[in-house]
């Protein structure tokens, strides 16, 4: 498993950051984008994980990248359970020993900044309850639109997951 992280993300969990040029060929296991959120509360923050071939999301309370790394997997059988996809877990190949490395495209950062976005507006209304429900919030980001690399038609994360279910 492959970790890109933003150089923020690597600053706060004290991990030296290291590059890696090279690009997954097949969509899993992929790689993952990882980036910190702020909540609003007190210094409170998320790290959301965004899957480069999948554009799945996942959120990990902390900021700590080797705290949410050992929450990751079970986030991440969560979500596809809760999506109908829990037979693609082991195609992400969590059980791995995760490499981290630095962020190496400027496409996949604006897309976790457009979310990040959306995150922020989804935590912004729930403010007023005891407990931010993470686990809609990934649910909504599963639903949004992220254009085709060299095309312009669009495409969810869960239409995505369907056509790799289905070429399983």
């Amino acid at each position: 498993m492959i970790i890109r992280a933003t150089r923020k993300l690597l600053n706060t969990s004290r991990i030296e950051p290291v590059k890696n040029l090279n690009e997954p060929k097949a969509p899993f296991p992929g790689e993952w984008y990882a980036g910190l959120v702020s909540i609003g509360r007190q210094g409170k923050m998320l790290i959301h994980f965004l899957h480069s071939s999948t554009k799945l999301s996942i959120l990990c309370s902390g900021k700590s990248l080797n705290k949410a790394l050992l929450l990751f997997p079970e986030r991440l059988q969560q979500l596809l359970e809760r999506l109908g996809y829990v037979e693609l877990i082991f195609q992400f190949q969590t059980h791995t020993v995760p490499e981290i490395h630095t962020t190496n495209s400027r496409s996949m950062l604006a897309h976790m900044n457009q979310m990040r976005y959306a995150i922020e507006y989804s935590v912004a209304i729930a403010e007023g309850s005891e407990e931010i429900n993470i686990g809609d919030i990934e649910d909504a980001l599963s639903g949004m639109l992220f254009s085709l690399e060299g095309s312009s038609k669009y495409q969810k994360p869960k239409d995505i997951l369907q056509r790799l279910a289905d070429e399983l």
